[in-house]
């Protein structure tokens, strides 16, 4: 059965220089030279492989001239699809982008489906799953880090480390189970200690991928960091400093933060995402108390806490019990207010610190903020062996399949170490193989599949 030609507008609907209408299946050449005419021959005898042609979009039945536009056409197999390819590109006006779209439409094609040019990509063989997914990855992409962390994975970063922990378990397999189903042809069976190492040496593979998991998920989401501590001690300043403009309102009324506000920060490479909240304390307000509940319900999420204390007034108990009730996350121990008269014994905030960073500032005049952006860069990626060349696992789906994987070879470990035959070692080896073709989509359902994709924009 012949695949359908599907159209979708490409680029984002708004006000731009440019927008792109794409076309993808057996039909898109012949669907786009109905609407689209050279600008001095009129309409188009032929479209040239790879050639932009500058003409005009014209609806075939009124003859009505839609815009000026120039058409390209990548022909299969070497296109996104790995299809006949047509990008129509116009002025970038959401009107038009509608109008040429819905003359394809009218014309034969159909309109795709969230992530279905890149879906119809990874079906053709041009990319597997895990680079299909790291397209969205780019897309959404919110710093350097985080964009090249996920270019390296389109490129097939991933796909070759997994490809090659398949080969080694492949290997390993083809060597037991031929000494186990054919014991006539005297094939020597592995002996248990080099069966454990081969192992040993393939878990170690893997883990060292999951380990990479807690960078990955910080360039990939965020890290939610929560700025804490009792009214007025200048947590909104902190934010407003930190972002670099007045994002939060600032005033001498202790409690003025009712409702907490997010932002998202690229700090020396690594994605905060920035929550100023309501002051912790004691309150008859309404509102206020429905602001402090926010507060302890971001705390209870956050991965990193900036705790405030005030250089300018003594230590209070509302201090002590705030910073007793954090939770167990890290936490860097801000002392604000650097610029005024200080009354905040210091021998107080260490004793409260305990281990903790300290690090003290003006947010009034931007000082100290050099330290602590050092101090945060110091506490994300202690143990996680940064290096901006490295490759992070940075998809929770990756995840959760390499942990199938250790799962199932610690199972195999458990079985030889135990004693018990090589073939019961070989089923939880299949096991690990099928959890590693899920992240490449070579064992992955059809259902995964259409998940992956419909989360995907139109379009793309």
């Amino acid at each position: 059965m012949e695949a359908e030609t599907i159209a979708a507008i490409a680029t984002a609907i708004g006000e731009a220089s440019i927008g792109i209408v794409k076309l993808s299946g057996p039909a898109s050449v012949k669907i786009a030279r109905t609407v689209f005419h050279n600008f001095h021959k009129g309409a188009v005898a032929e479209l040239t492989p790879r050639k932009m042609i500058y003409g005009r979009v014209v609806d075939p039945d009124s003859g009505e001239r839609i815009d000026e536009a120039l058409c390209v056409y990548m022909p299969a197999p070497h296109s996104y699809t790995c299809e006949d390819v047509v990008e129509i590109q116009t002025h970038g006006g959401t009107a038009v982008l509608r109008r040429v779209l819905a003359l394809l439409l009218r014309q034969g094609a159909r309109l795709a489906g969230p992530g279905e040019f890149t879906e119809r990509a990874f079906l053709n063989g041009r990319i597997d799953l895990s680079q299909a997914e790291a397209v969205m990855d780019i897309i959404r992409a919110k710093n350097d880090a985080a964009l090249r962390n996920a270019s390296s994975q389109l490129a097939g970063v991933l796909s070759q480390r997994i490809a090659q922990i398949r080969r080694d378990l492949l290997d390993f397999l083809a060597q037991a189970e031929a000494a186990i189903d054919y014991p006539e042809d005297e094939i020597e069976v592995m002996p248990p200690v080099r069966a454990v190492e081969s192992i040993q040496t393939v878990l170690g593979e893997i883990e060292g991928l999951l380990a990479s998991a807690r960078v990955g998920k910080i360039l990939r989401e965020g890290l939610r960091t929560v700025i804490a501590g009792r009214p007025n001690v200048g947590k909104s300043s902190l934010l407003n400093a930190l972002l670099g403009e007045d994002r939060a309102l600032v005033t001498e009324i202790p409690g003025t933060t009712r409702d907490s506000i997010e932002e998202y920060l690229d700090l020396r490479g690594i994605p905060l995402r920035i929550v100023d909240t309501a002051g912790l304390r004691d309150s008859d307000d309404r509102i206020e108390q429905l602001g402090i509940q926010r507060t302890r319900e971001f705390l209870s999420s956050a991965a990193l806490i900036l705790f405030l204390l005030d250089a300018s007034r003594p230590l209070t108990n509302e201090d002590i019990e705030t910073f007793a009730s954090l939770p167990p996350v890290p936490v860097i121990i801000v002392v604000n207010k650097m610029d005024l008269p200080q009354l905040l014994d210091s021998a107080q905030w260490q004793q409260l610190a305990g281990a903790y960073t300290v690090v003290p500032i003006s947010a009034k005049e931007r000082t100290g903020f050099v330290e602590l952006e050092r101090a945060i860069e110091r506490l994300v990626l202690e143990g996680a062996g940064w290096n901006s060349e490295m490759f992070f696992v940075s998809n929770a789906r990756h995840y959760e399949s390499l942990d199938q994987a250790r799962t199932s070879l610690l199972s195999a470990l458990t079985a030889l170490r135990d004693g018990l035959p090589l073939d019961c070692a070989t089923i939880d080896l299949r096991a690990a193989l099928a959890a590693l073709g899920q992240i490449t989509g070579e064992t992955v359902s059809d259902e995964i599949v259409r998940e992956i994709f419909a989360k995907f924009c139109l379009g793309k």
